[in-house]
């Protein structure tokens, strides 16, 4: 049936998703603060039938646990507040580390959500594993292991198994000795980040030769007379084309690359682009139309 309705033009053309990849390797984290790794725990369910799946922040450096939250979802208003006290509390780390599934990527080419975009516009380094490569993040992942114990014996609710998880954090982070750090504790030798969080996230200092374009509420931009899809996620925010030494444009977001304008496609595509091409300023690819 769906080839028939193919054949009369009865079917709309599907955006192609993009499988995962990882942008490693990455330098060691040699201080607090250098990267902070995060990802959800397996969801299950509180004695009263609520379903919890944990956000779980670690600092990669001494382990020291910033989070274990009991949040029920992936979704970027469950996890943007928990963000934005640890930043608070904190600071902001250099870089962070995920995987490739929601709340910190997706499978857009840009692999954007709003999560990540938050990340960028406060000057945060995205880390992504590459899929099926859980050791990328193996510290992670190990402690994972160590709070199996939580989830085979639930709370009653919500309000308690936040209660519980806390209680954890507290005792790995100040009673728990590590053998990697010499059996010290985590909180021996974790610190606040000197990178305060910002009341406002900066604007995005772009180069004076670079193209600006604002992504559209469907998240296209204009470009060479037509639109180019580059993700909702970015709806609203200015993205900047600076061409390359071989007569690409590559397209970011803040320090962030997002891909390579393909002007025969009209797509933005994810492939390594030349070396920015120094002191020439962009061309007006629009016609004088924005």
């Amino acid at each position: 049936a769906g080839a028939i309705l193919a054949r009369h033009g009865l079917v709309g053309r599907r955006r192609a998703r993009w499988k995962a990849a990882g942008n490693g390797p990455w330098p060691h984290a040699e201080e607090p603060n250098a990267v902070w790794t995060g990802d959800h725990k397996g969801w299950f369910r509180t004695r009263d039938g609520w379903r919890c799946e944990p956000l779980t922040v670690m600092d990669a450096s001494c382990r020291y646990l910033l989070a274990l939250e009991a949040t029920g979802s992936t979704a970027d208003e469950e996890t943007w507040p928990v963000f934005e006290r640890l930043f608070g509390e904190h600071g902001l780390p250099d870089r962070f580390r995920s995987d490739n599934g929601p709340p910190f990527a997706s499978a857009g080419v840009t692999g954007l959500t709003p999560l990540s975009v938050r990340f960028i516009k406060l000057g945060i380094t995205l880390e992504r594993i590459a899929p099926g490569k859980p050791q990328q993040n193996g510290r992670h992942e190990r402690f994972h292991l160590t709070m199996l114990p939580l989830a085979k014996a639930p709370e009653a609710d919500r309000t308690a198994q936040g209660q519980a998880f806390e209680a954890f954090r507290r005792s790995y982070n100040e009673e728990r000795p590590h053998e990697a750090l010499a059996m010290d504790t985590p909180a021996q030798h974790y610190r606040p980040s000197p990178r305060a969080m910002p009341a406002t996230p900066p604007e995005p200092d772009y180069p004076a030769e670079a193209a600006v374009r604002s992504v559209r509420h469907n998240g296209e931009i204009r470009w060479n007379g037509g639109f180019v899809y580059v993700s909702k996620a970015l709806a609203g925010e200015a993205v900047a084309a600076t061409e390359t030494e071989d007569g690409q444009w590559a397209l970011s977001f803040h320090a962030h690359p997002l891909g390579i304008l393909d002007p025969r496609r009209m797509k933005l595509v994810r492939r390594s682009a030349a070396p920015i091409k120094p002191h020439r300023a962009a061309a007006d690819t629009t016609g004088g139309k924005l």
